[in-house]
C-alpha cells in the first residue's frame, strides 16, 4: 500500500477519533514515524548507505530481530544484499538462516506475507532458520516500482507482535513501496556516477589533447573532435542531473542511457590515440606473446568483435622484448578493427615470429576482407587516408609512429579480394640499445 493511499483511507477525521483509541494511537503514533523513516530513506543515494537504512529501519518498524534485504539479479533470482539485527550489527550471509519459500513466493506474487507461530504455519518450510531459532514471527513484502520488481524486505522475530495484521502489514508495505524507489533512485545514481567519471577522465584525455594544438593541425583536429563528442555528452547528463527529481524512473533510466551510449563512443574513438604529444613510449621487459593472449581476451568481450573469427598463432620461442604494452594493443585495437570495419565477419589472425639470426619478433595481422587498392597503400603510413564515413585517418600514422619510437618497422601486403597483412618487427631481447 502507499502512502498517500493510506493517508486517503484515514483521513483527518480518522485520525481524530483514532487518537480515542489505544489502537488508534498506534497507528497515528507509527504514521508519523513512517514519514520520518521515508525521509530518512529518501535523503540519501549512496546505494551502500539506503540499503542499510532500509533494514533498520523495517526492523525498528516491526519491531524484529532480524532484517534481510534480497535484490533480484540479471536473471530475476532474488540474491542476499544485506543482513542486519536489531543491534544495528551486520549478520554474515552463511549466516542468514531465512525461509526461502517465503521471501520466493513474495517476490513472485507480489503480495505481503505476516506469518505468526511459524512452527506450526504450513505456509512455512522447515528450513534451519525456523526451527533451530524458534521464529515465531516472519514479515516479507515485496519491492516493486510499477510493474518492475526488485526484491523483498523481510524480518523475522522470536515473539509474536503486539499489533494488529492489518495495521503492521499496512505499516510495513508503506516502508517497502518508499525502500523500492529510494533503492532504485541509488542504483541509477550509482550508474550516473560512473558516467561522470568516466566523463572525467575523457576529459582529461581532451586537456592533453588540448596541449598539443600548438604541436600540429592534428593534435587541433583531434581536441574539436572530441569537445563535439563530449559536448553531447555533458548536456545529457546535465538534463539528467536538473530533471532528477522531476522524473521517473524510467526516464531517468533511458536518459542515462542514453549519455552513456555517447560516452562509450568517444571513449572508442580516444582509445585508437597516444596519450601524449610527444608519443612518449615506456619500455618494458615482457613477452609479446602473452600482451597477445590479453588483448585478445579483452577484444572478445567487446560486442564489435563477436562475429569475426580471431586466431592466434605464436611462437614460443620467441623470447622476451622492450616495449610499450599499452601503445602496442592500441596498434593492434586499431588494425584489428580496421578489418572488422571493412569486413565484419572476417577472419583474423594475429600471429608471431621469432627470426634469431636478426634478433627481431614479427608480428602479423593477417585478414580475409576486400584488401587495400595500391593508391591508398602507398600512403598509408604518412598522410591522412581514410575510407571510412566518419573516419580521422590518423590512425596508421600514429601505429607507425609508435612502432618507430620501438626501433620496430612497420608494412603492409595486400592483394584486392583476398585480404590484407600488416607486419609489425620489433627488436627480441631486453638490453636497451647503446
Amino acid at each position: 500500500m502507499k502512502l498517500n493511499e493510506l493517508l486517503d483511507r484515514k483521513g483527518m477525521a480518522g485520525f481524530e477519533e483514532a487518537k480515542n483509541s489505544s489502537n488508534g494511537s498506534y497507528q497515528v503514533q507509527e504514521l508519523k514515524r513512517i514519514l520520518t523513516v521515508v525521509k530518512s530513506i529518501n535523503n540519501s543515494l549512496v546505494f551502500d548507505e539506503v540499503l542499510r537504512l532500509v533494514v533498520d529501519n523495517a526492523i525498528d518498524v516491526a519491531k524484529a530481530e532480524r532484517g534481510f534485504l534480497l535484490l533480484a539479479d540479471n536473471d530475476g533470482k532474488l540474491q542476499f544484499n544485506l543482513a542486519r539485527n536489531s543491534s544495528g550489527e551486520s549478520i554474515n550471509p552463511d549466516d542468514a538462516l531465512i525461509s526461502r519459500t517465503i521471501a520466493e513466493d513474495v517476490y513472485q506474487t507480489g503480495e505481503s506475507v505476516f506469518i505468526e507461530n511459524a512452527l506450526a504455519n504450513d505456509r512455512c518450510d522447515t528450513s534451519q532458520s525456523i526451527v533451530s531459532l524458534s521464529l515465531q514471527t516472519i514479515l516479507c513484502s515485496p519491492l516493486t516500482i510499477k510493474s518492475e520488481k526488485i526484491g523483498v524486505i523481510y524480518v523475522d522475530s522470536r515473539s509474536i507482535l503486539a499489533v494488529s495484521k492489518d495495521d503492521i502489514i499496512d505499516l510495513f508495505e508503506i516502508l517497502a513501496g518508499q525502500a523500492a524507489i529510494a533503492i532504485k533512485n541509488a542504483q541509477l545514481y550509482e550508474k550516473l556516477r560512473g558516467a561522470y567519471n568516466d566523463l572525467e577522465d575523457a576529459n582529461e584525455q581532451v586537456m592533453k589533447f588540448e596541449r598539443m594544438a600548438s604541436r600540429g593541425e592534428m593534435a587541433a583536429e583531434v581536441s574539436h573532435e572530441l569537445k563535439n563528442s563530449l559536448s553531447v555528452v555533458m548536456l545529457q547528463l546535465q538534463s539528467l542531473q536538473n530533471f532528477w527529481g522531476r522524473c521517473s524512473a524510467e526516464e531517468r533510466s533511458k536518459k542515462l542511457a542514453g549519455a552513456i551510449d555517447s560516452l562509450k563512443k568517444t571513449i572508442l574513438f580516444t582509445s585508437g590515440l597516444i596519450e601524449t604529444s610527444a608519443f612518449k613510449t615506456n619500455k618494458y621487459p615482457g613477452s609479446l606473446n602473452e600482451a597477445i593472449r590479453n588483448f585478445i581476451k579483452f577484444l572478445k568481450i567487446l560486442p564489435r568483435f563477436r562475429s569475426p573469427v580471431l586466431i592466434t598463432t605464436l611462437d614460443d620461442s620467441a623470447p622476451d622484448c622492450l616495449f610499450d604494452q599499452q601503445q602496442l594493443q592500441q596498434v593492434l585495437l586499431n588494425l584489428v578493427t580496421n578489418a572488422v570495419e571493412s569486413y565484419s565477419e572476417a577472419t583474423i589472425e594475429i600471429r608471431t615470429v621469432y627470426f634469431p639470426e636478426q634478433s627481431e619478433i614479427r608480428i602479423s595481422v593477417i585478414d580475409n576482407g576486400p584488401g587495400i587498392i595500391e593508391e591508398v597503400r602507398k600512403k598509408i603510413f604518412t598522410q591522412k587516408i581514410t575510407t571510412k564515413v566518419d573516419g580521422h585517418g590518423y590512425g596508421l600514422p600514429i601505429c607507425k609512429k609508435i612502432v618507430d619510437n620501438h626501433g620496430g618497422r612497420i608494412s603492409v601486403e595486400s592483394t584486392i579480394g583476398q585480404g590484407t597483412s600488416f607486419h609489425i618487427t620489433f627488436p627480441a631481447g631486453v638490453e636497451q640499445p647503446a
